[in-house]
């Protein structure tokens, strides 16, 4: 009875926290998320443009798990760019990013965030990206063939953009737009019937004016770079808990930017 007081509580001081985050609705993206019913199976192959993120998810991903990691990432997102828009801010960003993805229900397992130094004097961003993420889920106790399976969709999914005009149109303009200069990969999987998600981000300081970021050499000399990498567990009793209040907030009459694209 005493756990179950704690536990409630806990949930309560989640749904307060998300109750009280701001975002610009101008900002505001509608997930295709929030239209999957529970009884609808995502095919597999999929990847989704969420704000300034490439997600990607398993075929063993249910659609429950699916909407839940985007709204989630989307909303976490968006809070963490309205209260820290500026470039310099990269870290606070992150960390306040991680926080919200927490009071949605995603727990952070294991997490890094600092500087990124690179050799030579230019880097692909999209590589760079996946390396990262790489980095994220060697760094947690997975089975060799999930570890695998998370890297191939995501690479599958950055790679897929070089076709796929609309969405990386829709991309580069979320990423111009949301002030705070990065980009992150995001992985999606169940492992025992618990989903979990990886995410690597890269931030960076930019001298500047170029607006393309993925597929193109970054001279590095001119970018100070960043490194962050979480990995999330998925509580389903405060996500469940915490579902309609992100739905709420993210509202539903909204201008669209993301896009969902076959990789």
């Amino acid at each position: 009875m005493h756990n179950q007081s704690i536990r409630d509580s806990y949930v309560a001081t989640c749904i307060e926290n998300i109750e009280s985050y701001e975002i610009d609705a101008s900002n505001v993206i509608r997930s295709r998320g929030l239209m999957i019913s529970g009884a609808d199976v995502e095919a597999p192959g999929k990847g989704s443009i969420v704000g300034e993120g490439i997600l990607s998810f398993t075929s063993n991903l249910n659609a429950e798990n699916r909407a839940d990691a985007q709204n989630a990432f989307l909303f976490a997102s968006l809070v963490a760019n309205k209260k820290f828009p500026n470039q310099h801010e990269g870290k606070e960003n992150y960390e306040l990013f991680r926080q919200v993805m927490t009071n949605c229900g995603w727990t952070p397992v294991s997490k890094f965030y600092g500087d990124l130094h690179v050799a030579g004097t230019s880097v692909r961003m999209d590589k760079l990206v996946l390396e990262i993420l790489a980095s994220v889920v060697a760094g947690v106790a997975l089975p060799g063939p999930t570890s695998a399976l998370m890297l191939k969709v995501a690479g599958d999914a950055i790679a897929a953009l070089k076709q796929r005009d609309t969405a990386l149109t829709v991309y580069e303009r979320n990423l111009l737009q949301n002030g705070v200069g990065g980009l992150a990969a995001g992985t999606c999987t169940e492992v025992n019937g618990e989903a979990i998600m990886a995410v690597g981000a890269v931030r960076f300081l930019r001298k500047n004016t170029s607006t393309k970021v993925l597929f193109a050499d970054v001279d590095v000399r001119d970018v100070k770079l960043y490194r962050g990498e979480t990995m999330f567990a998925k509580n389903e009793f405060v996500a469940n808990q915490a579902r309609e209040s992100v739905k709420g907030k993210l509202g539903l009459n909204v201008e669209k930017k993301i896009e969902d694209y076959e990789i």
